[in-house]
């Protein structure tokens, strides 16, 4: 016996808390944003970023470290094309969340914080950093198909989910870019 059945059974856990996660926060997001209740959306916002901190981060990497326990403990090859789609959301999810996300997440707090809750400025940070993470949810859904379907040695499936991929994100962004045209522009002083 390996140790891959462990691995594996840490690897599939942390995904479906971090993707389930993740879809909760979004559907959540829809129904807090539809209310138009600026303090309602501001402590969600606040809640999600403790979520992501403290949730999302370390489930993440401990997937990620049982992922590469697995790769090692049946010698597989990181050549594969699911595995490469694989390396690459990762790594985008990565940049993601702490290139963006968790520094805006700080940001938002203190736009809140001298704003308060209500202001134009602070509303519109809330839609852009749940659309980037709208846009991070594709790529997780992406990675879960390709995990499930793992297409060893068929190019045309490894181009076409990262072209999925990619047209949920443009989609993600064209649906936030239309909503945006809708919301009246803060007045400057």
């Amino acid at each position: 016996m390996t140790w891959y059945p462990f691995f594996k059974s840490i690897h599939v856990v942390t995904a479906v808390v971090w993707i389930g996660g993740a879809t909760m926060v979004q559907a959540y997001a829809v129904r807090i944003l539809a209310t138009g209740d600026g303090r309602r959306q501001a402590d969600f916002a606040k809640d999600t970023e403790v979520v992501g901190m403290r949730l999302f981060m370390p489930t993440s990497l401990i997937l990620f470290l049982a992922a590469i326990a697995m790769m090692v403990n049946l010698d597989w090859s990181w050549s594969q094309n699911w595995i490469v789609l694989g390396l690459i959301a990762f790594g985008l999810s990565f940049v993601i969340g702490a290139g963006f996300i968790g520094p805006e997440s700080g940001r938002l707090a203190a736009l809140i914080e001298q704003h308060g809750p209500e202001a134009p400025l602070v509303q519109a940070r809330i839609r852009r950093i749940l659309t980037v993470s709208r846009c991070e949810l594709v790529v997780l859904l992406t990675v879960i198909v390709n995990m499930v379907v793992k297409p060893t040695g068929q190019n045309g499936w490894f181009w076409g989910m990262l072209a999925v991929m990619v047209l949920g994100i443009v989609a993600v962004v064209g649906w936030y870019l239309r909503g945006e045209q809708h919301v009246p522009a803060p007045a400057t002083e």
